[in-house]
């Protein structure tokens, strides 16, 4: 068996929680290292502190799969010195310890951050928060053309890029109408005379396609189209990634309604709730459960008949959901998002079982209840 490389854990990461899938804020995939260093032993953590740093080095962990991304914002230098939650990012790349973070992609994954804290309540269905939408990468093009002249449009048009649709090529829909024309004196119109306003049968030709074969297939449209001028228009689209599935947040509809501090009793065997705190009631019934990891926002959170699972939220914001009659469950941010480690380990352990993996007994978070400080 071949060494287990970087590449290769990018490749299994990807595939569960593609990297497309981040915020467009956010910095996620391979921030240090080089995708031919060996992978071994990995080492998963949500925050990349001091304390993980060394933990990494002491285990002669290779690479570091981490939660948030410790390279978040422009660096100007890679010294103990430099911006960021670890001094000890020379020591892991002098050890070459590549360094590996999903963030907002795997919390808008399927199965992923938000997944992971409702499976606890085994819900009916599930659907993202905010499904996410890939906006300007597909285009759809279409052109009015002749009937007879249609079928050679869509050939060359096929030939250049367009009407792919997953497996299925040469994907198009045609709508049969009457198009309209006046040349001036300058002209030379394949139908009709210049100069008089010309009605003519023809087809609107719509096929999609990608940004990078638009050129390829103007041109194409042009080479092909019978007329001095053809009449085409180009639309960008959004795309519904996963089909829809895919988003931050995750909504859980219950197989019966249930009250609150049952959900929490239930939660308590996953997640640690000895910083939580709640807004509204527990001792309603809910029909599905919000889960959205980490700093979310509040945004979204309108359903009073769902009870909300979520990292963090500030006091205006307590008092907005308070009027919203929602109730809202503050879990701490690192508490929120904690469970999926496990969780992901067990899946890369069947992806990459080649790699060893552990998670890191360094990471903690940085709050505590009080009486545990005392």
């Amino acid at each position: 068996m071949n060494e287990p490389r970087v590449a290769d854990l990018l490749v299994a990461l990807d595939a569960l929680a593609p990297f497309r899938c981040a915020a467009d804020w956010d910095n996620v995939g391979l921030l240090a290292g080089r995708p031919q260093w060996p992978a071994r032993r990995g080492l998963l953590a949500i925050d990349l502190t001091d304390a993980v740093a060394r933990e990494a080095l002491r285990k002669r962990a290779d690479v570091l799969v981490l939660y948030h991304p410790p390279i978040f914002k422009g660096i100007r230098a890679v010294t103990p010195e430099a911006a960021g939650p670890t001094t000890l990012l020379p020591d892991l790349l002098a050890a070459k310890v590549s360094v590996v973070a999903l963030h907002t992609a795997l919390d808008a994954a399927v199965g992923g951050t938000n997944d992971v804290l409702l499976d606890v309540f085994r819900p009916a269905r599930r659907f993202p928060l905010e499904p996410l939408v890939h906006e300007d990468r597909q285009y759809k093009l279409v052109v009015f053309a002749p009937p007879r002249e249609v079928e050679r449009l869509r050939r060359s048009l096929s030939a250049a890029g367009a009407g792919r649709i997953g497996h299925y090529s040469e994907c198009s829909f045609e709508l049969p109408g009457r198009g309209s024309f006046r040349g001036d004196e300058t002209t030379q119109p394949t139908i009709g005379r210049k100069q008089a306003l010309e009605h003519v049968d023809e087809v609107r030709l719509e096929m999609v396609l990608p940004r990078a074969r638009l050129g390829p297939a103007v041109r194409a449209l042009y080479a092909a189209h019978s007329y001095e001028e053809p009449a085409f228009d180009i639309y960008p689209l959004h795309e519904a990634a996963g089909r829809g599935a895919v988003g931050p947040g995750r909504v859980g509809v219950l197989r019966r309604r249930e009250r609150g501090t049952e959900l929490l009793a239930r939660l308590r065997r996953r997640v640690d709730l000895s910083c939580a705190l709640v807004v509204g009631s527990l001792q309603r019934r809910f029909r599905s459960v919000t889960a959205a990891a980490g700093a979310f926002g509040i945004q979204a959170f309108r359903d009073p008949e769902s009870l909300v699972l979520t990292g963090e939220f500030k006091h205006h914001d307590a008092l907005e959901l308070q009027r919203r009659g929602v109730t809202a469950v503050h879990l701490g941010h690192y508490a929120s998002e904690r469970p999926v480690l496990d969780w992901l380990r067990g899946w890369l352990r069947e992806s990459l079982p080649a790699t060893r993996l552990a998670v890191a007994v360094a990471d903690h978070a940085p709050f505590a209840p009080l009486r545990s400080r005392a």
